[in-house]
């Protein structure tokens, strides 16, 4: 036999062998997740239990729709059900405490679920329940009750000038703005006030920074992919910047994001323990925060981990809360009875639009209260699943047992979508927090799981209401509907070829998205000639 024919005959040998020893090991593994894994008991399709591609297919393929399946499958299947090879999701509201308690017990994150994010090292990120709380520890004074009230004069500032560019707007132009920017644009400033003691001043900006918002929004796009394919952003980053801004499509604006937080950490961390590092700022930050606190090692304040934290906390403290405003402005719009009682209601409040009123006493308005509640219904805050895993202890879903290890995952969308506990759910029905009955509001509220709960809690749940808040009383002060105008008001707002469509969402980033088709919540602004 030729030499060529033996090396060729050998070649067909090994690769016979490695076909067969890949056909016995892929049979061997879809063996093992349908009749060994620890969840083979929990019911669902037999497809997700065998393949990750199942889940693929719905959120990369169709494009973030495997929260809406999922509730598909709880019809089918029942209560608890398995989604994919590993995770078991349970539709049962009241299951809700068990996994997410505000108790002290040990619940981390998976790392299927933090991939998306790109930012290991922030507190989002986090997976290991100790190291979390550790992270958390330093940082959750700052955004307290007590805290946000206290720094109510950067939100409100940043308020004020929304509301005066919107009325320069309203004077010189009556096209339609969609009304993400603005509040983008407001939110962004704050989120950096809150971070840096300095902001970009987007609200100012002509377009209202509206590039910033757009590659935010690209890359919470980018999540999903990241998430199931974690390689593609390890190829991107291992590419030079320049290189991958000029290949990947949004990635430039997001490269100049994470550079800018990059560039101002280093600058507040370089006057640390000099005379400039207080007087930079006008009021207490977050970094200014984290980076003096006692409670975090110097491996925690490294500028790479502290990076990380501030480009999630910009990039959800932006565009959660605009959404929220969003929703609220087309559904106030879109009910001019609700709108002209709101109205009503901050006029009483409010007698000097222009005053400052405490957040105490604006919290304390029932209609207002009631609707910013129906507005963190409806906007979510995060739209999809969230997962977590015992590591030391098997919960029970019943008589269902649910072995330490399993990542286990509930969705919020699926709870407050729930007609049995929100009747008409899809309807923006701000009467229903208005309920005499303590009982039932008690009821609402405990279903209203948008921020999550227990150590893991978002961070942020108190900054966001005092944005909403603030916002939505001021702004509704002195601006009105169609046939609504009062002494005082600086203009009136319409609604321009929006529809309920346009306010809802219909694909899952881990922040909701609506369709693709749309053009966003656009609204005329008309300011008075005086």
């Amino acid at each position: 036999m030729a030499f060529g024919d033996l090396v060729s005959s050998l070649s067909y040998a090994h690769l016979g062998v490695l076909l067969s020893l890949l056909a016995v090991y892929t049979l061997y593994g879809a063996i093992w997740r349908l009749y060994f894994s620890p969840v083979s008991h929990i019911p669902g399709p037999r497809l997700a239990a065998l393949t990750w591609w199942y889940e693929f297919y719905y959120d990369i393929i169709l494009g973030g729709q495997y929260v809406f399946k999922i509730i598909e499958l709880h019809k089918e299947y029942g209560p608890i059900i398995r989604i994919n090879p590993s995770e078991v999701h349970i539709g049962d509201p009241d299951f809700f405490p068990q996994l997410y308690p505000a108790s002290n017990k040990r619940r981390d994150r998976w790392r299927f679920f933090t991939k998306q994010f790109g930012a290991d090292g922030s507190g989002v990120g986090t997976i290991d329940h100790d190291l979390h709380k550790l992270r958390r520890s330093a940082i959750n004074p700052f955004f307290s009750m007590q805290n946000v009230r206290s720094l109510q004069p950067v939100i409100e500032e940043r308020v004020d000038a929304l509301l005066a560019r919107l009325s320069e707007d309203g004077r010189t132009s009556e096209k339609p703005i969609d009304v993400l920017y603005p509040f983008s644009a407001f939110t962004n400033d704050v989120i950096n006030e809150y971070a840096f003691s300095k902001c970009d001043h987007l609200i100012e900006d002509p377009t209202y920074g509206k590039d910033v918002t757009d590659y935010l929004l690209t890359g919470t796009h980018y999540g999903k992919a990241i998430q199931h394919m974690e390689i593609i952003l390890k190829l991107i980053n291992a590419l030079p910047e320049k290189l991958s801004a000029a290949l990947v499509p949004g990635w430039r604006g997001f490269l100049k994001m994470k550079n800018d937080i990059r560039q101002q950490i280093a600058e507040i961390k370089a006057t640390e323990k000099t005379e400039k590092w207080q007087l930079d700022v006008s009021h207490p930050t977050i970094f200014h925060e984290l980076l003096s606190s006692p409670a975090l090692p110097p491996s925690e304040k490294t500028l790479v981990r502290l990076s990380e934290e501030g480009q999630v906390l910009v990039q959800a403290g932006t565009l959660t809360v605009s959404w929220a405003l969003a929703i609220a402005t087309f559904h106030l719009l879109s009910q001019p009875a609700l709108l002209s009682a709101l109205r009503t209601e901050l006029t009483q409040a409010m007698a000097d639009p222009h005053a400052e009123a405490p957040l105490l006493t604006l919290e304390s308005l029932p209609l207002l209260r009631a609707i910013v509640k129906e507005t963190l219904r409806h906007s979510l805050g995060s739209s999809g699943r969230l997962a977590r895993v015992c590591p030391d202890e098997t919960l029970f879903y019943k008589t269902t047992p649910l072995p330490a290890g399993v990542p286990i995952a509930m969705t919020t969308y699926q709870t407050v979508t729930t007609a049995s506990i929100y009747p008409s759910p899809q309807t923006f029905d701000a009467n229903r927090w208005l309920t005499p009955d303590p009982a039932e509001l008690q009821r609402l509220d405990r279903y209203l799981t948008v921020f999550s709960a227990g150590g893991r809690a978002c961070l942020g749940m108190w900054l966001a209401q005092a944005e909403l808040t603030l916002a939505l009383a001021k702004l509704w002060r002195v601006w009105g509907g169609e046939g609504d105008r009062r002494r005082g008001d600086v203009g009136v707002m319409r609604l321009f070829e929006t529809t309920a469509r346009d306010a809802r969402m219909a694909a899952d980033y881990f922040i909701p998205i609506p369709w693709k088709g749309t053009k966003g919540v656009r609204v005329v602004f008309e300011t008075f000639q005086e």
